[in-house]
């Protein structure tokens, strides 16, 4: 797919209703790879895969930084730890990005009331890579 495709997709995903809460959230698959489980399990085209994604991920980031300015970028690894711990409670954006595996550095823009991210996902070696954009009206978790 195409930036000019994607940017289509989060438009499309901005325009959505949050249901009234601040808590509620949309996320889109821009694009997924086929997955790398046996008899496909070649590391080799995994890390090019995975490369190819970042690349996408770059050149969406440019084209929405010139729609909403330049982005923020926020590591998901203290979400991730506490999501390993059952007591821990996280906000539900970020609880809904662990449960899907998406363990990789957020991109995030303010745009209007909402956060938008974008990221690239791959939960573990056999699953398929994951270039996804999400959205919520709940700043909770983000930077300030």
């Amino acid at each position: 797919m195409s930036v000019q495709q994607h940017l289509a997709q989060i438009s499309d995903l901005l325009a959505r209703p949050l249901a009234g809460s601040d808590a509620a959230y949309h996320l889109v698959i821009l694009r997924e790879s086929r997955d790398f489980a046996p008899p496909n399990d070649d590391w080799d085209e995994l890390m090019r895969t995975s490369e190819e994604f970042e690349g996408e991920l770059i050149a969406l980031a440019a084209a929405l930084d010139a729609r909403w300015g330049p982005h923020g970028t926020m590591s998901m690894e203290g979400y991730v730890q506490a999501f390993m711990d059952p007591d821990d409670d996280l906000p539900p954006f970020f609880r809904y990005l662990c449960e899907s595996g998406y363990f990789g550095d957020l991109l995030y823009w303010r745009v209007g009331d909402r956060l938008l991210a974008a990221g690239v996902g791959h939960e573990d070696k056999e699953e398929p890579v994951v270039l996804f954009a999400g959205v919520t009206g709940s700043g909770e978790g983000f930077p300030t």
